[in-house]
Formats: C-alpha cells, sequence, structure tokens
C-alpha cells in the first residue's frame, strides 16, 4: 500500500502499536489467552482512539475467517476514530461488497469522495460496484473521472473499453483502445481489443495486423492466437489455421483446446483419419488429466455453443475408450440437450460408481426414466444407486419419489424415513414426505410435515402454498389458507398453481365473483392443468352460467387421463352430452 496510506493513519502513541506487535506474536505463537490479554491492554489503553490499531487488525482477522458483519462493525469502530483515512473507506467498501450489500458499499464511497474526490481508488471501486449494479452509464462516468485524475490507469482504460464493448458501442471501444495502445504501445491486451473490434466492423486485414501484434508482445497469451484462428477461418485461410493449431500443439502437446478443435477442423474437412487420431490421443489423455474434461465443458457444453460439434468429438473419443465413464456422462449430457433421450439414457447409464459423475448420471437418468413412465427402471437404479451410496440422501428422496408415483406409500414413506433418519432437517424430504402423507390420505400428518417445513424454511412457497391449499380442500382454517397462499403468492406472483389456490379458497369462502378472475389467471398461467380447468368450471357453475361451465369441464376431461368419473358427473348434472 502507499506509505500515505497505511492504515490507519499513524498517530502519536508508540505504546499501542508496540501492543498490536506483541498481539500478532502471541497469535502466530499459539498463545491465544495471552494474545486476548493484549488486546484487553490495547482496549483498555488511554488515549481516546488509540484502539482504532487493534479495531482494523481485529478487521482483518474477521475478514479472513469469512465473519464479514463482525469485520464491518470493527472498521466502523476504527473509522469513527480516524474519519479521514481513505483506506479504512475503502477497506469497509470491499467488506459490504463481501456482504452483498451494494448499495452499502456505494454509500461508503460516495461520503469518501465528498471528502476526498481526487481518491482515483476510490473511483475505481464505484464503478465496478456500479456496473455489478446494472448501472452503466453511472460506471462510465466514474472511469472517466478515474482516467481524468490518472491517465496511467491502466485497469480503467481496459474496464471502460470493455463496457462499450458490451454496448456494442464500437466508435466509443475504438476510441478508447487507441488511446490505450497510445499510452502502453507495447501492452498486448490494447491490440488486441482494437483488433476485435477491427473484425466486428469487417476490416479483416487491420485486425489481422492488430491480432499478430498483440502476438509478438506476449506470445504466451494464448487468447490471442485462438482469435486470429477464427479470423483465418473467417477469411477462408485454413491452412494458415491449421498451422497456428500445429504450432500451439508444439508448444504444448497436451494443449487439449488446440487438439480439440484441431481435430474437430480436420473432421469438418474431411480429413477423418486425422480426427480420428486427434480425438484417440486426448480421449487418452482425459483419463488422467482432468483438463480434457474442463475443455470439452467450458468450449463445447456451453448453453451457446453447438451441441453437435460436441456429439462428434464424443463419439470420436468413445471410439478410443469406449469404457470411459466421464466421457459418457458428458455425452448424455449432450444428447439430452439436443432431446436424444434414448442415446442419452444409454450413455448415462454406463457411467460407473466410481465416476466424479456418477451422481450427476443417476439423477440425469432416474429423470429420463420417469419421464418416459419407466418407473420400475427408475427403482432399480435408485436401489442400486443407494447401495453404492448410502450416505447420499436425494438418491432416497428420489427413489420415496419413485414408489410414490406407483402409489406404493408405505415403502415410500419408510424410504423418507430412512433419509429423514440421516439429515432430520432437510426440508425437501419433509415436503416430499407430507405429499405421500396427502395422497395416502392422512392429511393430519401431511399438515404436520408441511409445518415443519415452513418453520425451518419460512420463504419456501411450495410448502406455504400446498398447507393452505390442504386447508381449503378440508374446508378448515380457511383464512390462514388464504394468508398462507398469499406468502406464497408473494415470493412466486406468476406461478398458476398458487393462484389457482388462492381462488380455490375464496371459492371455498363462498366468494364466487372474487374466485373466477383469479382462477381463470391461473388457467391462463397454467392452461393444460385439468385440475385448474375443473376449478374454473365449478366457478361458472355457482355463478348460474352453466355453457362455460361445460366448456371448461369438456376440456378438462380432455386433459384428464384418470379419475375422470368426477367430471362426467358434472357434465351429466348440468344435462351435457359427455365427449
Amino acid at each position: 500500500m502507499p506509505a500515505s496510506e497505511t492504515p490507519p493513519a499513524v498517530g502519536r502513541a508508540a505504546i499501542p502499536w508496540m501492543l498490536v506487535g506483541i498481539w500478532l506474536l502471541a497469535v502466530a505463537c499459539g498463545r491465544p489467552a495471552f494474545s486476548a490479554n493484549v488486546m484487553r491492554a490495547q482496549m483498555d489503553s488511554p488515549g481516546g482512539c488509540t484502539g482504532k490499531y487493534l479495531d482494523y487488525l481485529l478487521a482483518r482477522q474477521e475478514e479472513k475467517r469469512g465473519n464479514w458483519e463482525e469485520a464491518a462493525r470493527f472498521l466502523q469502530k476504527a473509522i469513527a476514530c480516524d474519519p479521514d483515512s481513505s483506506y479504512l473507506h475503502r477497506e469497509l467498501a470491499m467488506v459490504r461488497i463481501h456482504q452483498k450489500d451494494l448499495p452499502g458499499a456505494v454509500q461508503v464511497l460516495e461520503a469518501l469522495l465528498a471528502g476526498d474526490p481526487k481518491d482515483v481508488d476510490a473511483w475505481m471501486m464505484l464503478a465496478r460496484i456500479q456496473q455489478q449494479a446494472g448501472k452503466p452509464a453511472a460506471a462510465r462516468s466514474s472511469l472517466e473521472k478515474a482516467l481524468a485524475l490518472d491517465p496511467e490507469r491502466r485497469d480503467a482504460y481496459l474496464l471502460l473499453g470493455r463496457m462499450y464493448l458490451g454496448d456494442k458501442n464500437w466508435p466509443a471501444a475504438q476510441a478508447i483502445f487507441q488511446q490505450f495502445v497510445n499510452r502502453f504501445p507495447s501492452d498486448f491486451a490494447g491490440h488486441f481489443f482494437l483488433a476485435r473490434i477491427y473484425e466486428t466492423q469487417g476490416r479483416f486485414a487491420d485486425a489481422l495486423t492488430a491480432y499478430q501484434r498483440s502476438i509478438e508482445l506476449d506470445p504466451s497469451e494464448e487468447e490471442g492466437r485462438y482469435a486470429l484462428i477464427r479470423l483465418y477461418q473467417k477469411m477462408g485461410r485454413d491452412d494458415e489455421a491449421v498451422r497456428q493449431y500445429q504450432a500451439l500443439l508444439a508448444d504444448n502437446p497436451h494443449n487439449a483446446r488446440a487438439g480439440l478443435a484441431l481435430a474437430l477442423h480436420y473432421h469438418q474437412s474431411g480429413l477423418g483419419g486425422q480426427a480420428a487420431e486427434l480425438m484417440a490421443r486426448f480421449a487418452r489423455r482425459s483419463l488422467e488429466d482432468d483438463e480434457v474434461l474442463g475443455v470439452l465443458v467450458r468450449d463445447y457444453l456451453d448453453g451457446s455453443a453447438d451441441p453437435q460439434q460436441a456429439r462428434i468429438l464424443l463419439e470420436g473419443m468413445l471410439a478410443a475408450v469406449p469404457g470411459h465413464s466421464d466421457l459418457h456422462y458428458l455425452a448424455g449430457i449432450v444428447h439430452d440437450r439436443m432431446e436424444m433421450d434414448d442415446e442419452a439414457m444409454a450413455h448415462f447409464a454406463r457411467v460407473d460408481a466410481d465416476s466424479q459423475f456418477y451422481e450427476e448420471a443417476v439423477a440425469q437418468l432416474g429423470y429420463l426414466y420417469q419421464k418416459h413412465q419407466r418407473i420400475p427402471e427408475a427403482i432399480d437404479l435408485m436401489t442400486e444407486a443407494i447401495r453404492q451410496r448410502p450416505g447420499n440422501t436425494d438418491f432416497r428422496l428420489y427413489l420415496g419419489g419413485f414408489y410414490e408415483a406407483q402409489e406404493r406409500y408405505a415403502e415410500a414413506e419408510k424410504t423418507l424415513l430412512e433419509a429423514l433418519a440421516m439429515e432430520a432437517k432437510n426440508v425437501k424430504l419433509l415436503f416430499r414426505l407430507g405429499v405421500v402423507y396427502d395422497k395416502w390420505g392422512r392429511r393430519p400428518e401431511c399438515i404436520e410435515r408441511m409445518k415443519q417445513v415452513i418453520a425451518l424454511a419460512p420463504r419456501d412457497a411450495n410448502a406455504l402454498n400446498y398447507l393452505g391449499y390442504t386447508y381449503a380442500e378440508m374446508g378448515i382454517r380457511l383464512d390462514e389458507a388464504e394468508q398462507l397462499i398469499q406468502q406464497a403468492l408473494a415470493l412466486k406472483p406468476d406461478d398458476g398453481y398458487i393462484t389457482d389456490s388462492l381462488g380455490w379458497v375464496y371459492f371455498k369462502q363462498g366468494r364466487y365473483q372474487e374466485a373466477l378472475p383469479v382462477l381463470e389467471r391461473a388457467s391462463r398461467l397454467a392452461p393444460e392443468d385439468p385440475v385448474i380447468l375443473e376449478h374454473v368450471g365449478d366457478a361458472h357453475r355457482q355463478l348460474g352460467q352453466v355453457t362455460e361451465a361445460v366448456d371448461c369441464y369438456r376440456r378438462a376431461l380432455e386433459r384428464k387421463e384418470t379419475d375422470r368419473q368426477p367430471l362426467i358427473d358434472k357434465l351429466r348434472k348440468l344435462g351435457a352430452d359427455v365427449p
């Protein structure tokens, strides 16, 4: 830190600093009792605010432990004694950021800048917070002030230029990075970002020159070399692109990013033998180096990536090492994203229990089995997974859900209670057990479980809604039911099922005029749900709107696969034909 910013401002008494030094030595030597006595001596020492030194050190200790509230408290005490210390204010702002209190951090920095508007570090911190808070105009203004005060601030140019790039304001970005290059001509970053701008503008010759210059300045910075490769490919200069890939591999034969990209390029160019050789090489490498898997995930499984490219690479790699569980998991993810469920299930099923992705593969495969109504296979899968990972309560949660789907409620209860014996306060398990009790006809026990969930997680919208709806279905405690559901709706205002619950409470209270628009909104939010449609029909019927009620009942019946008789009975009572 700069000498002028030694925290806090060095003051009058040597004794407090001597005590702090003794305290640090005591901590380092593992003498907590002695160090505590030293701290007490520091706090009790004469001189008014001499405790600020200790407050600062205590704040740093709390920061290291991640106790941000305590760190803030000690820093505020130190600032009260030394209100002119820029360092302490910036330290407090950083603590506020760790507390996820961005407005608090802004308040601290604005107070600092009001007293010292030339504090460049404070302007830089404020700009980053404003950017994070989604206030780009304010962030740009703060960065411009920082640059006006200190034109040598490299990080200010880079942050401001990147902000303009993010806004696609190419002229402004170009102006900033040109200033950067003029001031720091030997810094690769300015040339690299100028090259990106030129490439976006279609000025490929200028981009090529700038990329090459950035590589000359820092050959170890690979991002420039990959950008150059992409530019060569855009320009149709594939031979140059291949030479760049080969140069990267010559520098580092284990460079998975270059190797896999070159393999894909060979495949797309019809050079199947060379592609297969590279895929096999990095497939074998992946058995001992997780970086290969990391490249696959970052470059080919990202949400914006083309899944077909990942599929080509993974199939080629699995051809070389067909028993590689981790590659099978990634292949399962790719096929799932491509909605090729059979292939996804086949890959997930080949992930062995010793794979780092075993638990994720089991969860994915269980979901797909459920999606395709293959519940017996899902039960077998989870039973074996529990044998392999007896401490994994999620597997018991899934298994309980599969038993529930087959109406095997006693087995579901047993499975979930086993999991709760391991994690008594697991709200997912408690909620699922409550649902099982509800379907089993044991509503008092359902209510008790939902109350437990809410006690542990007062903002659990699903539990609030479930308890409120259960009361409504039973016709009891309707005022409390309304309060619970209103709380849930405040948390999930556009949830069709919670909206339906509120309308159903109104219905049960006899408030049919109020119930109808709420239920109709629920039906718009969840248009395929037959129960909600039936509720809308019930409200129409109570209001004497027979035609509308019949229409709702018919549409509900079309969507309902089981328990259809109540709807049929309602249609017949209204004298309507049953489709």
